[in-house]
């Protein structure tokens, strides 16, 4: 019934249908017919049903509970959480892991698994399709000051990226204790389409403390504080996913003489965002900045603050924008976040007691790459 109703119109216009629907029910059309199974599995199908996904992206929230350690708030029901069941290809060693979300991007989760106190892997899920795939370890140890995941459409691939110091030998075989640590910052960066891991090596790259990162249409972007002799400096690093190359950015120009506040980036309508925030101030007011990269290259003036929120009726640390609301974390509240629109100014509890938060958009991408 289904693939005659189909038959009926071009090509285009089932794309276009079809693009709209949830992932759940599109794999039910795979055992339709054969066209139907060839227009789904097709990569151009793929990316538009992705850029779709990505007009109602979800939370995804990570909080530590053995049984259902990850839960999904979708943004047509802010107030209901769905669970995420751990599919069986993600257990190991006969027991469930212990997991924890490294980055979301793309529909992909991109997560480390424990298994007992040294066991670990690394690993891709797709929630939406319940695959999971092992990342294989590259051989380069590294010291580690950073990582990221994110994913590029205009190549269309997934990238981890890892920054640090490398350990000689290479392998795990010797002690960490007996190793020589590298002087140079390099990067292993693994793409999703080949399957391997390459080294980068880039000027840019430097040694700090990293924020979480962000990625802005695909894109990878860390806060760094950098030790100095005289005070601290905190920066930008950028990784550009469809060449492999960083760049610093330099923040704007803030109240120095008032160290109290804290920073934090985050994306913001295909742009990099950035949250000031008091932290011993009587309110949870902050400053929201936002950066244009496309007039002179990411230096200072191309900052502009973008909004200001005063007192607020509940007391919370700005850490991230998703779809033009303001997600905080509960400072007087274990774990807890609250959306603030700053239009409305209303404030929606989320019903969680979670670790960390996410976003997240279904796709039909397949964990095993395009090969």
């Amino acid at each position: 019934m289904a693939a005659s109703i189909c038959a009926s119109f071009n090509d285009d216009i089932v794309m276009d249908i079809l693009a709209r629907l949830p992932v759940k029910t599109l794999l039910r059309f795979k055992s339709v017919s054969k066209p139907l199974l060839s227009l789904i599995t097709n990569p151009k199908f793929i990316s538009s049903h992705l850029r779709q996904s990505t007009k109602n992206s979800s939370l995804v929230f990570h909080f530590s509970h053995d049984e259902f350690p990850i839960a999904m708030l979708y943004y047509t029901e802010p107030t209901t959480l769905h669970v995420a069941h751990i599919p069986s290809s993600m257990k190991d060693y006969s027991f469930k892991p212990r997991i924890h979300i490294k980055g979301s991007c793309g529909g992909l989760l991109y997560m480390e698994l424990h298994f007992g106190c040294c066991v670990f892997h690394y690993g891709l899920w797709n929630p939406a399709t319940r695959q999971f795939k092992k990342v294989e370890e590259p051989r380069q140890c590294i010291n580690l000051f950073s990582e990221g995941f994110c994913h590029n459409t205009k190549i269309n691939d997934y990238k981890l990226v890892r920054t640090g110091y490398f350990l000689y030998p290479a392998t795990l075989r010797t002690c960490y204790d007996r190793r020589r640590v590298d002087s140079v910052v390099r990067a292993l960066v693994f793409s999703w389409k080949t399957d391997s891991w390459r080294t980068v090596e880039d000027g840019a790259l430097l040694d700090g403390y990293f924020s979480d990162p962000v990625t802005v249409k695909g894109d990878l972007y860390w806060k760094v504080c950098v030790e100095g002799n005289l005070a601290d400096e905190e920066l930008v690093l950028a990784f550009d996913s469809s060449n492999d190359v960083f760049r610093r950015i330099e923040l704007p120009g803030l109240n120095q003489s008032n160290p109290s506040y804290t920073t934090t980036i985050t994306e913001f309508k295909d742009s990099l965002g950035l949250f000031v925030f008091l932290e011993y101030s009587l309110n949870s007011g902050f400053d929201f900045w936002v950066l244009n990269e496309s007039r002179t290259g990411g230096n200072m003036r191309c900052w502009s603050r973008l909004l200001t929120v005063g007192t607020l009726s509940k007391i919370g640390r700005p850490i991230s924008a998703w779809r033009c609301k303001i997600i905080l974390k509960n400072l007087k509240g274990e774990n807890s976040f609250f959306l603030y629109d700053p239009i409305s100014q209303e404030i929606t509890d989320v019903p969680i007691l979670s670790d960390e938060v996410y976003d997240y958009v279904e796709t039909l991408a397949s964990v095993d790459g395009t090969k």
